[in-house]
């Protein structure tokens, strides 16, 4: 037997990442940890730190549960080219489950947190009911920014 050297080791080394919660009802930013920087650990993040509300923040995401979140590219579907000149992005499609509709201020937040990453261009956000999924849309944050607290600038 030849020694090579030390046993491998395991790093479980998280992350941490900025997702919107509410202050007074209203879109704030707070840090939290994630499992890594990824799109859907940061989602992830996000339905988790709304189940526990604390420093003068909350979310709209409370009583709905993270059922599945697809990276997909952005724009293939629509005749786009793939070259530098016109880059594809990616969609993030959320799929959640809850009682009720999904309201604005909890798509906001989800939307939101997605945009922060750049090469996310659009999140689709699909709600699952007794019924059968529900579509809600393709979004931007742009169309939140009325949500923001003062003094934040959202994403686009």
């Amino acid at each position: 037997m030849v020694d090579a050297g030390p046993a491998p080791v395991v790093s479980a080394r998280g992350a941490a990442a900025s997702v919107y919660l509410l202050r007074d009802g209203r879109l704030a930013p707070k840090n939290v940890a994630t499992a890594s920087a990824a799109a859907q650990d940061v989602i992830t993040a996000l339905f988790e730190v709304g189940k526990r509300p604390g420093d003068g923040f909350g979310s709209a995401l409370r009583g709905f549960r993270l059922e599945q979140t697809v990276l997909g590219r952005y724009g293939v579907d629509s005749g786009v080219r793939n070259d530098p000149e016109n880059p594809v992005g990616l969609r993030l499609h959320v799929i959640v489950n809850g009682p009720g509709r999904l309201g604005r201020t909890a798509m906001a937040q989800i939307t939101c947190t997605a945009r922060l990453r750049e090469e996310i261009w659009a999140v689709k956000i699909t709600q699952t009911t007794a019924k059968g999924p529900m579509a809600l849309g393709e979004h931007t944050c742009r169309e939140y920014h009325d949500l923001a607290v003062a003094g934040v600038n959202l994403p686009p």
